[in-house]
Parts: C-alpha cells; structure tokens; sequence
C-alpha cells in the first residue's frame, strides 16, 4: 500500500503514466525480446526502430501495444498501424478483434465513435486515434501529420508509402517502427531492396536501434516444437528456411532450387518397375493427367499410386511443344496407345487441367471419352509442392526412366528473384499435383488407405456410367479409342 503522502510527491503526468502501464499489461505480458523493443522507445526515446523477426515472435502483439500506449499517453496524436496491403491489413489486426480489444475500452469515444469499423480507425477520448491502412494506399498520406508509424511485413511494403510519410514525420517528430521477417535470397551488400537499405541504415546509425529478433526469443513457443521444425525443414533441404524465417538471419543463395531433395537415385528402368508392379496390379489406382495447351508445351502424366503403401510410381509422359502435334485427335490416340501398353485393363481415372475446357468437350466429340476437372482452385499450388517434396523424404515415388522431361522440370524448378515460384516449365509438375489432389493423397499416413467407401469422389464420373453402350466389359476396351 502507499500512504497519501507519498502519492502526493507524484506528477499527475507521472500517475497517469503509470495507470496506462499497467492497464496496458492486465491481460498481456511481454517476452524480453518484445522488452528490449519497447524500451528503446519508451525510455530512451528513439524515434526509429527496427527488429527484424522471425515468425510467431510476436510482432504484431507489440505493434497493437505500441499503438495504444502511444495513443494513450500522447494526446491528440494520429498512430498508424501500415501492413503491405490494406486489404491485409484489414485480415491481420482489424477482422481479428486483438487491436479493438488490447486497451480498456473506457479510453474510447462511446459507440461507433470509439469504433469506426468502415474506416478502421480506433478513436480516443484525448483526441488520438489508430488508423489502419496498407502501404498500397500511399497517394491518400501526402499531407498527413503522423504522430507515430508502424510497418508490419516491411520486405513487402510499397517504397511510395515512406516516401509519402517522411516529409510528415517532422510535426511531431513522429518515430517509426519498422517489424518483419527478412526477405529471401539477398544479402547486406543489396541496394536494391528497400528492407536491406532500411536495416542497413539502422544498423550504422547509432541514433537509431537495430535489433534482430529470433522466434526463440518468445518463451511462449514450446523449444521442443521449433526443434522439430528444424529438423523437418533440414531434412527437405531447407535449412535456408530456418535461419529466415526463425532465426531472422539474412540468407543470400540456397533459396532458389525448390526440389533439392529429388535424387537421380529415385529413377529406375521402365521395364523393372512393370515387373514389380506386376503382382500389386489390383491394388493400384491408375490416373492419367493432362495440362492441355495449344501454344506451349502440351503435358500429359500417366501415374500409378498404391494406396495402401501410399507409393507414386511416374510411368510415362507426353511432352509435345510441336504445335502441329498438339491437336486432340493427335494427342488423344497417343493416350491411348499409352495406357494400352501400360495397363490395358485398369479402370484409368483421367484428370485434366479445369482451366482447359475446351480438351473436355473436343474429347468426348472425337472419342466419347469423358475427362474430370482438376478442381485446382480448392487446391494450393503450395500445398501441392510441399506434399511431393514430403513424398520424395519419404522414398514413397519412383520414376520411369521415360518420364526424363517430369524429372527435367523438378530439377529445375526454382524460385525467381523474388523468391515467387516461377510460372514456366511446370506442365508435368502441375499433372502431379492435379493427380495427387484427385486420389485424395493429402497424408504419408500408411495405417488409413485411401477408402473408396470413405471417399465419394474416389472414382469419379466414369464414362461406362454414363455411356455404357460404348463400353465392353470383356476386354475393357472403349469403343473407337483402339490404338
């Protein structure tokens, strides 16, 4: 307890410091990490400030709490919360209710006053106010007297944005807090990217705070769920990964192969993989995959996939850049030569590119031959290419020695520049996704074999239900798809 003299050597300033403090942190304590942040702006004023994180460290806990406390103490102040885009930041901090709620709600104006949903701003009853806005939004700023500045995400911002705000920064003598994860593949030595020249000009300025901030620095993240995520993302090739996005370290190289686990040792002879496969014939689920195209390459996949081992076998391919050659009938009947000689009595599941739809109606016009849609858009291209890379860790896919342009385009694939997976020499890389999203392969779990009862999908149309006068159950050949 404190006696009434004592309380009375305190400021009122003072007092209220003091009740915003702890008010602030009655529901959310800090890590040291967060501290070390926050100190720097709060005790030793510096006006430019910038940690650069890894994921689940906490960002933006410490960006809401930035906010209210500065708005709270400094009257009649704009504080600006800036995401990439205002469509992000509108999913980050204003659909999710943290920064509505993080600070008592007796310090707003009453109502929808306090709460100005169409605008996403937060308004105080001491005349300050958080706005919530994207970097994209940089031509409404010129002219706006800031009273501080978040950045969140920085590596993704718009140049324009600063650009817009730093003549502005003067009024108040407003301080900048820039937080985010480091981008891919660049160093210290590039100038050329706006995150790097930023951190660089903290780092030699002695004015200003450099902090670089590790996901182990929050205490909240169990040590042994990070130490799992290191060996996972190692053993996929990926150590570059970890020292980004959790270590916060600037990695330049090593970012840009996205196969680096594909060995030449996963090919094997044609004639050896038939032999084998030979005595699991009744198990296997067959598929043939195209990515249609009139222009560039037309790819088509022909995949075996045994669902109880969840093994990927590649067979064979079609890689045609002739466009000559990329007709339907042309393509059409060197299909079906294919899968006569590969199996001619499967039950083949046939899987096209859905943004092609024109293959689908040329086919069943030339050969009653009914195709399923990929139904791509309900799967992420990511997801897809991390589950290959799972498959290939766990030695669960074999390639024919035919299928030398699919194991060309993995060895191949790399990201660009910008670290974005590149949209180029991926046609047989997308028949694999589009035929492990069509077996329902989401999982390398052994002990729940994909269930056809389980699954309504399982099989798909299949054209002897629809046509069955074309169909003949003797030979289970179609009628006009002889090669």
């Amino acid at each position: 307890m404190t006696s009434s003299n004592e309380t009375s050597q305190f400021s009122p300033s003072l007092m209220n410091y003091a009740e915003v403090v702890k008010a602030l942190h009655q529901d959310w304590t800090p890590h040291d990490g967060q501290i070390e942040a926050g100190k720097a702006l709060f005790n030793a004023d510096i006006r430019s400030i910038f940690v650069q994180c890894g994921r689940k460290w906490g960002k933006t806990e410490l960006a809401i709490y930035i906010l209210w406390r500065w708005a709270q103490l400094n009257p009649g102040r704009g504080c600006y919360y800036v995401a990439p885009q205002l469509k992000q930041a509108r999913e980050i901090v204003w659909a999710d209710p943290r920064i509505k709620t993080f600070g008592p709600r007796s310090w707003l104006l009453d109502g929808s006053d306090g709460i100005n949903n169409t605008e996403m701003r937060l308004k105080f009853k001491n005349g300050s106010f958080i706005k919530i806005d994207g970097s994209d939004n940089y031509d409404s700023h010129r002219g706006t007297r800031p009273g501080i500045l978040v950045y969140e995400e920085y590596k993704d911002h718009r140049r324009e944005f600063r650009e817009a705000m730093r003549p502005n920064l003067s009024v108040y003598n407003a301080p900048e807090i820039f937080i985010g994860t480091p981008p891919e593949d660049v160093d210290l030595n590039d100038r050329t990217n706006e995150y790097v020249m930023t951190a660089v000009e903290h780092m030699n300025n002695p004015k200003k705070m450099y902090k670089k901030a590790p996901t182990w620095e929050n205490q909240h993240i169990p040590q042994w769920w990070l130490d799992e995520e290191k060996i996972r993302l190692t053993s996929r090739g990926e150590e570059h990964i970890w020292l980004r996005e959790y270590g916060a370290e600037f990695v330049k190289g090593g970012a840009s192969k996205i196969f680096p686990m594909l060995k030449r040792e996963m090919i094997r002879k044609h004639a050896d993989i038939m032999g084998e496969l030979q005595r699991d014939l009744k198990k296997l689920e067959w598929y043939i995959i195209a990515d249609p195209a009139a222009a560039t390459v037309f790819g088509v996949l022909f995949m075996a996939i045994n669902p109880y081992s969840r093994h990927v076998y590649f067979l064979d391919e079609i890689y045609e850049g002739d466009q000559h050659e990329m007709t339907v009938q042309k393509i059409g009947r060197r299909i079906a030569s294919k899968r006569h000689e590969l199996c001619q009595w499967a039950d083949w599941r046939k899987i096209y590119d859905e943004a092609a739809t024109w293959w689908m109606s040329e086919m069943l016009d030339h050969f009653d031959e009914y195709w399923e849609p990929s139904q791509k858009a309900q799967n992420k291209k990511e997801v897809g290419i991390g589950l290959l890379k799972d498959i290939m860790l766990a030695e669960k896919c074999t390639f024919s020695d035919r299928c030398k342009d699919l194991f060309w385009e993995l060895d191949n694939y790399r990201k660009d520049k910008w670290g974005k997976i590149p949209k180029k020499h991926d046609h047989l890389i997308d028949d694999v996704r589009y035929g492990l999203g069509a077996a329902g392969y989401h999982t390398l779990n052994e002990d729940e074999p994909m269930d056809p009862e389980k699954n309504p999908m399982w099989r798909g149309a299949r054209i002897e239900d629809d046509f069955p006068e074309l169909f003949n159950e003797e030979d289970r050949q179609y009628k006009g798809w002889e090669p």
